[in-house]
């Protein structure tokens, strides 16, 4: 497994150039590239992802999947699916995430399921035509925000190439690593944060210091075979923002807080 981090953490406050320099000095092994402006200011400028991906190798870091808004179920999917799927290949990353569904799972009628099954059938096709992946995040508002969500979008879409962003719904630990225990065979990447509930709110905190205990869910993971990033998906102390420098120090404290646990 890989410490990997998400270049959305600063979105408009930071050039994804620079995002890439300061990466590589937290010590990550990979960035998953947000898919909209400024770090991906026109979709299909090519030559500037390009660019991305020879700053990114220059650095030693990985594209472990770069972050699209395509959703599938929605006008136009497939041709934001198509732009999607080029800047992936351009970036040499080997899976594309997306959206699944116009809505929760248990709110969408039989037509929306209908429609996101049938765009996410095109989607898989056309990514395994090029060698790469489909990775669903598992979100709320979305047909994979619940692990029945989840399955059943596998079951009835049936392809290879289509895999689950795993990403946490909850703060108990022992839900997280059932869900795990359940989805494993589907999750090629995770996404990273925590959070402690006080008697006031509920407020960010550094990976290691949240309700959820991630050692214990990166030792799941790593029982089920899975080798894949964990990337840190946001950067929050408490509900304020913070700096860039802080950011980058905290960054620091989680990438090397998950190498750690991956031993």
């Amino acid at each position: 497994m890989k410490a990997g981090i998400c270049s959305i953490i600063w979105k408009e406050r930071m050039d994804i150039f620079d995002v890439v320099a300061t990466a590589a000095r937290v010590g990550a092994e990979g960035i998953e590239v947000w898919g909209q402006p400024p770090h991906i200011p026109d979709a299909a400028d090519l030559d500037h992802v390009a660019e991305i991906r020879e700053a990114m190798e220059a650095n030693g870091l990985a594209a472990p999947q770069y972050g699209s808004y395509a959703s599938a179920g929605k006008a136009g999917f497939i041709a934001d699916m198509k732009q999607a799927l080029a800047i992936t290949e351009k970036l040499g990353s080997p899976a594309c995430r997306t959206w699944a569904g116009p809505g929760n799972s248990e709110d969408l009628d039989a037509e929306q399921w209908a429609a996101t099954v049938a765009d996410l059938k095109e989607a898989c096709a056309m990514a395994a035509d090029m060698s790469l992946l489909i990775t669903l995040e598992r979100h709320g508002g979305t047909a994979t925000n619940t692990v029945w969500g989840c399955q059943r979008v596998i079951d009835e879409v049936d392809s290879p190439a289509l895999k689950i962003n795993y990403q946490v719904a909850d703060t108990y630990t022992n839900i997280i690593a059932e869900e795990i225990r359940i989805l494993s065979p589907h999750i090629l990447n995770c996404h990273a944060t925590n959070s402690r509930q006080t008697t006031e709110a509920r407020t960010m905190t550094r990976l290691a210091d949240g309700d959820i205990d991630w050692a214990i869910l990166i030792g799941n993971l790593k029982a089920a075979g899975n080798d894949g990033f964990v990337e840190v998906e946001f950067v929050r102390r408490g509900n304020e923002e913070i700096s860039l420098e802080e950011t980058e120090s905290e960054l620091a404290a989680d990438i090397a807080f998950l190498k750690e646990c991956m031993g």
